[in-house]
């Protein structure tokens, strides 16, 4: 009986290790999948972000385009104006010469 309650603590012992063991093995799986997992998590992140900033470089970059036409449009029509009011002057500007040296 002695020998019987021996054996039996040996092979709840025996048992109890390899459960241990397979425990650590599925913990070890457990933690590989997480860590894998969290750095493709990162990866789409960064991919992601990357691609977002990229696109916003890009509207960043077409608006500054579309800004700078609106001025020069702008830059050019107040450059036609001046042009207009200058021709105007220049023909009072002769008539005044003119009429000092005569």
């Amino acid at each position: 009986m002695v020998q019987e309650t021996i054996q039996a603590v040996k092979d709840a012992e025996s048992k109890a290790e390899t459960i241990l063991q397979e425990a650590s093995r599925q913990a070890e799986a457990v933690l590989e999948k997480a860590e894998n997992e969290a750095e493709a998590w990162k990866e789409e992140q960064i991919k992601a972000a990357r691609e977002k900033a990229d696109a916003d470089l890009t509207e960043a970059r077409t608006s500054a385009d579309q800004e700078m036409e609106r001025l020069v449009k702008e830059a050019d029509k107040e450059i036609a104006a001046l042009k207009e009011l200058a021709a105007t002057k220049e023909s009072k500007a002769i008539e005044a010469v003119i009429s000092q040296l005569y």
